[in-house]
């Protein structure tokens, strides 16, 4: 057997890894360690032939006897005489008259019977035939024993890809969604870029979307987009030479509306603060927005070098048509909260200091609705791209009319760390209208900010690992001051608890200073 292109590994229901064949049995061994392998099956992507791989010992010696079974062929110089073709030599049996055609075909039996199994396989009919068949094996070996298991055999073999889908939607997710990627070419469709790209079940949406915002064009290419935390699915998509930015919601409920967020979106595109928008339907949950080539920063420039760029931009913003409300900011942290009391993440003393701190907060801070504005309320680093020219805020989920003070004071927190970096930011944003009240409620906000992002992390800390429990020394971290660089590796669960524990413990630290009264003081002096 040759080394197949790429392959696919499950362990049980759960998908491990696809890929090459070498770097998928290292992602395997590291799943199962020095466990037990027989529940790990690997498939060849184009055939779903099992392909057999020896676990025992190391990650490096299971690699290198995968090395030795399908060695890299060497190069060689061409010389003279017939070229090297690999061909293998076996009996076949043929009626005379299949002889007498053969040796009249240029280049002898061997060649013609080559010719024909290749135009045979390259055929639709033939083609079709082998997705078949890899659809059938792979279907026999991973749901052999699901609901719907034999009927959705007949209608793959029936052609309804229809009936199909509607048995095989309630599978494992990773065997329905690894069935659904191989079932294109045995239904007899088009292969199309989106193929085992976007999830089945969101083509129709897709393919409409793209075909409202580009007519006629054709996808060229598509590739997932990571490292956002909202949970949609996000891709960059090639078309007529340009690359665009497709996003697919995946859930739905009272906070996240896609209505609300595409209208938002819509706006802040007009204003130009965010990407333009091609195309939003709320009901397929589909958008298409203009995609930001991401210029890194200078690594010798801090932070507060880019704050003016965003300050500019988010003055643009706030002067926008204003968004559609959803809830007042102050209540919508108390359910935060609440959460995080109900998930029980938190020591006692730490929730403690939370509830505390909030507490204080609320009673110091102004209500009413004297400064909405057309808030993104989501300001972190990884929601404002620099292209090398200005800064764009992306992913409008938790976007909403909301006081001014939301997005200021996330932009601080997170690109001012002193003192006099955060007046450069009040100065830039207020003009000549900045005085000791909007300091004041610039501070308050800071905190608010903190505790909201600490509620966040901490939340989704809890929900991807439900019951787990932080100590008193997860809450002993260094003071922001402290920090050289980004608080923490946000890419990771614990490195999110940590800037969790950080935020939290800077407003903790805050409100109990002066500070905090003198700015109560000056904002109920109004």
């Amino acid at each position: 057997m040759a080394m197949p292109d790429t392959v696919t590994a499950f362990q049980g229901p759960r998908r491990i890894a696809s890929g090459p064949l070498a770097a998928v049995a290292v992602a395997v061994k590291a799943a199962i360690g020095d466990g037990d392998a027989d529940g790990v099956l690997i498939f060849d992507d184009y055939s779903s032939e099992l392909v057999e791989v020896d676990f025992r010992g190391s990650a490096d010696e299971a690699r290198e006897r995968l090395e030795r079974r399908f060695p890299q062929e060497p190069v060689e110089t061409r010389g003279r005489g017939r070229p090297k073709l690999g061909v293998v030599a076996r009996e076949v049996t043929l009626l005379p008259r299949h002889w007498d055609w053969l040796g009249e075909q240029p280049g002898g039996a061997s060649a013609a019977l080559r010719r024909l199994i290749d135009e045979a396989r390259r055929s639709a009919a033939g083609e079709r035939r082998r997705a078949q068949t890899s659809l059938y094996r792979f279907m026999t070996a991973m749901a052999g024993d699901a609901s719907g298991y034999e009927e959705a055999i007949r209608a793959l073999f029936a052609g309804d890809r229809a009936r199909f889908n509607s048995l095989t939607e309630n599978w494992a997710p990773d065997v329905r969604d690894h069935a659904w990627r191989l079932a294109p070419g045995a239904f007899g469709e088009a292969p199309s870029p989106l193929d085992g790209v976007i999830p089945f079940d969101r083509r129709e949406a897709v393919q409409r979307g793209l075909e409202a915002a580009f007519p006629g064009a054709v996808v060229e290419k598509i590739e997932v987009v990571t490292g956002g935390a909202s949970g949609a699915l996000i891709f960059k998509v090639a078309i007529r030479g340009g690359d665009y930015l497709l996003r697919l919601e995946t859930g739905r409920d009272g906070f996240r509306d896609p209505e609300r967020q595409y209208a938002c979106l819509k706006i802040a595109a007009e204003a130009g603060v965010a990407p333009k928008l091609y195309y939003a339907d709320a009901r397929d949950g589909v958008a298409i927005t203009g995609f930001v080539r991401v210029v890194a920063a200078d690594p010798n420039a801090p932070p507060s070098a880019r704050a003016p760029a965003i300050v500019a931009q988010l003055l643009r913003l706030h002067a926008a048509p204003l968004f559609p409300r959803l809830v007042n900011y102050m209540e919508g942290m108390e359910t935060l909260i609440g959460l995080v009391r109900e998930t029980g993440i938190l020591p006692p003393k730490g929730l403690y200091s939370l509830l505390s701190a909030f507490s204080a907060l609320k009673a110091a801070y102004p209500g009413g609705d004297a400064d909405l504005v057309s808030s993104h309320n989501d300001l972190n680093p990884s929601n404002i791209l620099f292209d090398g020219e200005r800064p764009w805020f992306v992913d409008w989920e938790s976007a909403f009319a909301a006081d001014r003070y939301v997005d200021l004071a996330a932009v601080a927190n997170f690109f001012a760390r002193s003192e006099a970096e955060r007046e450069v930011v009040l100065a830039a944003y207020f003009g000549e209208a900045l005085d000791d009240y909007r300091r004041a409620r610039f501070f308050l906000m800071r905190q608010i900010s903190r505790l909201f992002y600490a509620t966040v992390m901490l939340n989704a800390a809890a929900g991807e690992r439900p019951g787990s429990r932080l100590t008193a020394a997860d809450l002993d971290v260094p003071r922001l001051a402290d920090i050289q660089g980004p608080v923490s590796d946000m890419t990771t669960r614990e490195g999110r608890v940590r800037a969790a524990c950080v935020f939290l413990n800077e407003a903790v630290h805050d409100v109990a200073s002066p500070a905090f009264a003198a700015a109560k003081a000056r904002v109920a002096a109004g």
